[in-house]
């Protein structure tokens, strides 16, 4: 007994995390504006595109607003490779 319901509640939390991966790369991505206020409760995940380059990219932030609602933010950075420069 013990073991189904650890399996059904491991078989929940995964069909969960898909539909939140799904729904966030759903969402519009608003570009962040310098000085614009964040409401951000918790991230879900961060998204930076690898480059060899020393340059400026484009990285997505998804993440739960104070009400719960799942948002996408784009911002610039640094590539990592920027990093490893002397």
């Amino acid at each position: 007994m013990k073991t189904r319901t650890l399996f059904a509640t491991a078989l929940t939390a995964l069909a969960l995390s898909a539909s939140l991966t799904t729904l966030a790369h759903s969402a519009e991505a608003t570009p962040y504006r310098y000085g614009q206020n964040l409401d951000v409760a918790k991230v879900i995940s961060i998204d930076v595109p690898n480059s060899s380059q020393c340059e400026v990219v484009t990285a997505t932030m998804t993440y739960r607003n104070s009400a719960g609602d799942v948002e996408v933010l784009d911002y610039k950075q640094l590539s990592s490779a920027c990093a490893n420069q002397s």
